[in-house]
């Protein structure tokens, strides 16, 4: 009887799902009138008003655009239809982005929903429950409630500007929901959010994508809106063509939730890609209770968040995110970039293939100068840049440029406590981060500055450390040796706890204008300040099988291969595999040392010359060697008229035996 029931029950629902995906209709918009539609016209105001679950909503206005749809008095029905796309691309003569991220946004916005005459949508939708998702107080050009998978695509979206008193918040779009229903898996792509379609005419929004969680009227039962996509998402056939423009904007992105993903955008960067808009520089409309809030806000879950590239190995040259700077606070601006709160617990959030701090050319700088990230939560685990899994290793490196230009720099300085001076804010001393094959451009200390008190061991690094490492007191930051050269690299890491391992070092050419910079502080005790890797060179694991040196802890690597000019400077850090007998909270990835004290690489010199020794043994030749031979390996040649070198197999270990062949054979030793 039971099996009975439960097989109506599963050809009821495959029905009910037939029958929508059967009704499923697209809706035409044909006028820009915001009232209800007349005769044949269909108004925007319309099609959201009657769309049902898997509509889709489209565009076919006569004439040459772009056309601005106004918002009507009231504002705009809230979309509570599932699974509903609305596609501005649709409208003739409209086109999508073609342009990789690191290339001015090409695409051209034809439709234009247009909130500056005042008119939004109110997103509060129970004004007696103090703990709702949204206020009296806030407003959206479109808002989304209680409904899944929505989907807003090639629009440009421009919002009442910004109320100088801070006594409403305006934003473009609005995820939200109750305990009724859930509006996770929506998706903003596409878009161009407090620009117009010209590129140039801008207006400022309070904020520009929200999602915020609901809760009961006594503060319980929590319900968190999950996996909204601002961007492209994982696997994209187009992936250029959901590109979004968020310029200006006090905060362009802030999702209280878990999965959400944020890959593609230009935030408070103008579709040109080399000029920002620092909110923080906009007195007049960001202000009081309107500063700048960075770029990127998550909380209330933080678990599996994606800010860029996935490193998947589809369209991961073009997952990054480019993203303008931020003023400290003192300068109207706030603490950081991006920021984590109230995650619970905030595990696998990976920062990958981002600009920040920069243009799209690499070169182009940005306002900024504070911490690029607030990695708070004490079980939260952030990756910054690459996993070196072997898949797009070279595209997960992010570039964090600060403290430009020097003049807000200088000003930071003067008010700033040297001790709060770091790359990381809020970092708990439980927490984990990951940071490898990104570049660091003037930045402050990584992860927190060596001043920085805190926790059981004094210095908030060696707390930071402690789970690692045997002790804490011998040293968190690994060491390269003075007499290191282009050939040979040489130091020492840390001694990892039990069950720790293996550690890898990473080695970077030394950022000099962070260097420069650091000296500032030097006279409040913050020597070597803000030593960074700015070009990320290779990567060696301490007593692997490349390593030279067989004791622990030390190391040797033979480094010729990567090429490295003679008088460049160095730096490494170590990082420090993670247990994986779930004895230690994280992520499995590699925790990631401070850089190290910088090391300017010389020519080497060879006390002993290299002496093959060949001798016949049977049928088979024997080839020794003695002298100071770390780092060579031998190779044969049957001319030396023009000989062509060839490596020996296994030429690096001696002795090397080779079967007795005709004719001439040649030997040498080569680095």
């Amino acid at each position: 009887m039971f099996k009975k029931a439960l097989l109506c029950l599963c050809c009821t629902l495959f029905t009910a799902g037939l029958s929508l995906s059967l009704n499923a209709k697209t809706i035409v918009v044909t006028t820009v009138g915001s009232d209800e539609s007349e005769g044949s016209s269909v108004s925007f105001k319309q099609a959201l008003r009657t769309a049902v679950d898997g509509d889709s909503i489209a565009f076919n206005l006569p004439g040459a655009g772009p056309f601005y749809l106004s918002v009507p008095d009231g504002g705009f029905p809230k979309i509570t239809a599932n699974n509903l796309t609305i596609d501005g691309y649709t409208q003739p003569g409209a086109s999508p982005n073609t342009n990789g991220i690191h290339a001015p946004n090409n695409a051209v916005i034809q439709i234009v929903i247009d909130g500056r005459n005042g008119n939004v949508t109110p997103m509060a939708y129970d004004l007696n429950n103090p703990n709702a998702g949204y206020g009296a107080n806030e407003f959206a050009v479109l808002g989304v409630y209680n409904a899944t998978n929505v989907v807003i695509r090639g629009l440009s979206l421009l919002t009442p500007s910004v109320d100088p008193d801070g006594n409403n918040n305006f934003y473009a779009v609005a995820f939200s929901r109750d305990s009724n229903g859930d509006a996770s898996g929506g998706r903003v792509s596409g878009c161009w959010i407090g620009v117009a379609p010209d590129g140039k005419t801008l207006t400022p929004t309070t904020y520009a994508i929200t999602a915020f969680r609901h809760r009961d009227s006594d503060g319980s039962n929590p319900l968190n809106i999950d996996r909204i996509i601002v961007g492209l998402p994982n696997a994209d056939s187009t992936p250029r063509s959901d590109f979004n423009v968020i310029v200006p904007s006090g905060l362009p992105i802030v999702l209280e939730g878990r999965g959400h993903r944020v890959s593609g955008n230009f935030l408070n960067v103008l579709p040109d890609g080399l000029t920002e808009y620092n909110v923080a520089l906009d007195v007049e409309n960001f202000s009081n209770n309107n500063q700048s809030q960075g770029m990127i806000q998550i909380g209330r879950g933080g678990d599996n968040t994606l800010i860029g590239t996935d490193g998947d190995g589809l369209n991961d040259a073009d997952e990054g995110n480019v993203m303008s700077g931020t003023l400290p606070a003192s300068l109207n601006g706030y603490a950081h970039s991006i920021e984590f709160y109230g995650n619970n617990p905030g595990t696998n959030i990976v920062i990958a293939g981002n600009y920040i701090g920069m243009g799209i050319d690499g070169l182009t700088r940005f306002t900024n100068g504070v911490p690029i990230l607030n990695a708070s939560g004490s079980g939260s685990a952030y990756r910054l840049g690459s996993d070196f899994d072997g898949v797009s290793d070279s595209l997960e490196g992010n570039l964090f440029a600060n403290n430009w230009p020097s003049d807000y720099l200088a000003l930071a300085l003067t008010s700033a406590d040297p001790a709060s001076l770091s790359f990381l804010d809020s970092l708990s001393p439980t927490g984990f981060i990951s940071a490898r094959g990104n570049s660091f451009i003037d930045n402050f200390s990584f992860p927190v500055s060596p001043l920085q008190q805190d926790g059981s061991t004094g210095y908030a690094l060696r707390t930071f450390y402690e789970s690692a490492l045997n002790n804490v007191l011998d040293g968190v930051v690994p060491v390269v040796n003075s007499n290191s050269t282009i050939t040979f690299l040489s130091g020492t890491v840390p001694e990892l706890a039990e069950g720790w391992g293996p550690t890898f070092i990473d080695v970077y050419a030394v950022d000099p204008e962070g260097i420069d910079h650091g000296k500032f502080l030097e006279s409040n005790g913050l020597t070597n300040a803000w030593v960074q890797g700015k070009t990320y060179l290779g990567t060696f694991q301490v007593d692997g099988t490349n390593d030279l040196d067989p004791s622990d802890l030390n190391f040797t690597f033979f480094i010729t291969p990567l090429a490295i000019p003679v008088g460049t400077s160095i730096t490494i850090t170590a990082n420090y595999s993670t247990p994986t007998d779930g004895s230690s909270q994280g992520a499995p990835w590699a925790l990631t040392s401070p850089f190290s004290a910088p090391v300017r690489l010389v020519l080497s010199i060879d006390t002993l010359p290299v002496r093959l020794q060949i001798e016949t043994v049977g049928t088979q030749i024997q080839i020794t060697w003695s002298g100071q031979s770390l780092g060579y390996r031998l190779q044969s040649a049957t001319s030396l008229k023009d000989p062509q070198w060839q490596d020996v197999q296994n030429g690096t270990v001696q002795p090397v035996l080779l079967d007795l062949i005709s004719g001439p054979q040649f030997f040498r030793m080569t680095q």
